[in-house]
């Protein structure tokens, strides 16, 4: 069961206005259809963050952040999913309609939580990757497909080397159990421990917000 009903989350997303939001820590200019402004997630001297207010998106083209309002709030804040979601209920007036959650609804939220968490942060180690040297070959690919460098920052795309995603996740301070759970470590027979993906290009499955 869903701590938020998806209606409730989709009216709050309706009434959150993300440029509203966003303006209350980086100052936007409106440059077409879009706001611009200076990275709050990456230190930066020319403008790359860019504000959708009708797609209700964020995006930065430096470092590759970006989502709707509730993973603004979780990024900038350092929160998870439902604390952003009682930011944004008192920021714009609306009452929560939080439901009781069992010992059981709780263990799992929190588990997806930390689901949620080391996935980013796979994410972001797979887009370094990419724009390091090892990355090169996958870059050359890319472009052959007449990829634009803006659209594969919008995709999050990345890429997985031989090895080094279990040695950077437990070193940020995730467990190896959960990289197993979480599909990104296996379990040899005997008994040593393997990236999952390697050698390939990376494209993140993203959804609008992680409250299912």
């Amino acid at each position: 069961m869903a701590l938020f009903p998806q209606q409730f989350i989709d009216d709050l997303k309706q009434h959150a206005d993300i440029v509203v939001v966003i303006q209350d820590y980086v100052s936007l200019k409106k440059t077409g259809a879009t706001y611009k402004g200076l990275c709050p997630f990456h230190g930066e001297k020319t403008p790359s963050f860019h504000v959708n207010r009708d797609k209700g998106f964020f995006h930065c083209f430096g470092c590759g952040a970006g989502g709707d309002v509730f993973k603004f709030l979780e990024l900038r804040e350092s929160v998870g999913f439902p604390d952003a979601v009682r930011m944004l209920a008192q920021r714009f007036g609306m009452t929560l309609p939080e439901l009781e959650q069992t010992d059981e609804q709780r263990v799992s939220a929190a588990e997806r939580e930390s689901l949620l968490k080391v996935h980013d942060a796979a994410a972001n180690w797979f887009r370094q990757q990419l724009a390091s040297n090892s990355g090169a070959r996958i870059r050359t690919q890319i472009d052959a497909r007449a990829v634009a460098e803006a659209t594969s920052d919008a995709l999050g795309l990345g890429f997985a080397p031989r090895d080094g995603l279990k040695e950077a996740l437990v070193q940020q301070g995730f467990s190896q159990s959960l990289l197993i759970r979480a599909g990104l470590v296996v379990q040899r027979e005997d008994g040593t421990m393997v990236d999952r993906f390697r050698n390939r290009l990376m494209i993140p499955i993203l959804t609008s917000s992680p409250n299912t």
